[in-house]
């Protein structure tokens, strides 16, 4: 963010009398639309859930050459270890979720960041700008270590109508605020960036669901485990953007109650449900009529029960009313790394560059 040079100048030129004190610049900060010198004082804290959620991010600090793929490369290389059909869902869901963290990467950076003006919510957005760019450089492991064909995987959207429309809905939401022109500061404009930034938890929290799914299924089977422990990885990462997206989206809501209408509110459930049904039609398409004991019908049941979860996130009610079809997967989004039930728990203190604490 670009230093606010003419506030930065007239807090200098300031008589005493007219001069704010400290607590009353601190005071004066929001999420957005806040007094911003840019000079980045995170003490005190005006948003300490920010620089709480920043702080668990170093500690989560990891980096993909970590992650042994060697059993996976042998499975890759032998043609009884996985079915064609297994082979093409674990290419279709590497496809996606290599685009979509691509996507959210150039998001954050351009979108995003340049509109906030809590210096502990710009710290945490840009920390997660960078795992975002961590988890490009992952599923380039993955293509790398199988040798798998670059243009099969990252340009697969060009040959795959599901996945480019799911794609371009993505790349539609995201883009909500890209003009350059884009302000913030009146109330059209803020209602957009703040459901560009609730899109940010649909995208986090909804959008990789189904493709996280299938990797855990695979390594519950005994299939591909490194690439599993990799997911795992950008899992929990993205377990903590979606938790930051939330209070970023309630920050504004509680800062701008006036944003929040009724008419507001049914556009982001229809949002959500939305996201929910395009993610479900998108699972389907890959796993078809189902693989290794997931079926559309448990999917769709899956899906939903994680809408439900972001939705109460956001204090909207519940549109599903389902259980967690797959009790098994807390020992793959949780074991060492969450302390409770994985859409509730918080995370643990562990070390950096381990699964384990």
């Amino acid at each position: 963010m670009a230093l606010n040079r003419d506030l930065f100048q007239d807090n200098f030129n300031q008589s005493n009398e007219k001069e704010m004190s400290n607590a009353e610049i601190i005071n004066k900060r929001r999420v957005i639309n806040g007094y911003d010198d840019g000079l980045m004082q995170i003490s005190p804290l005006k948003h300490p859930w920010a620089y709480d959620i920043f702080n668990l991010m170093i500690k989560n600090t990891w980096v993909p050459g970590e992650v042994p793929l060697q059993e996976d490369v042998n499975m890759w290389n032998d043609p009884d270890a996985l079915t064609d059909n297994e082979r093409r869902v674990y290419e279709r869901s590497l496809a996606f979720v290599s685009n979509l963290d691509g996507l959210q990467t150039n998001n954050l950076a351009c979108n995003i960041i340049r509109h906030l003006t809590s210096p502990e919510v710009i710290l945490a957005v840009t920390r997660q700008t960078y795992e975002e760019a961590l988890h490009v450089q992952s599923y380039a492991n993955m293509v790398e270590a199988l040798a798998l064909d670059p243009d099969t995987i990252y340009g697969m959207y060009r040959r795959d109508q599901e996945l480019y429309e799911k794609n371009q809905t993505v790349l539609k939401a995201v883009s909500n605020i890209s003009d350059p022109m884009f302000k913030t500061g009146t109330f059209e404009s803020d209602q957009r960036f703040l459901e560009a930034s609730i899109g940010n938890v649909i995208l986090e929290g909804i959008y990789f669901y189904s493709a996280f799914l299938i990797f855990y299924v695979l390594k519950r089977n005994g299939k591909m485990p490194g690439s599993a422990e990799m997911i795992q990885f950008i899992n929990r990462d993205e377990d903590l953007h979606c938790r930051l997206f939330t209070h970023i989206s309630n920050g504004i809501i509680s800062e701008q109650p006036e944003l929040w209408t009724e008419e507001f509110q049914e556009r982001i459930i229809k949002n959500f449900r939305d996201a929910v049904d395009m993610e479900y039609n998108w699972g389907v398409s890959c796993i078809r009529e189902g693989i290794l004991g997931l079926t559309p019908e448990t999917l769709r049941q899956y899906l939903e029960f994680v809408g439900d979860y972001r939705l109460a996130g956001m204090g909207l009610p519940k549109q599903y009313n389902v259980e967690n079809p797959f009790p098994w997967i807390d020992e793959y989004t949780q074991g060492n790394m969450i302390e409770v039930n994985f859409f509730e728990g918080t995370v643990r203190e562990y070390q950096s560059g381990s699964l384990e604490w």
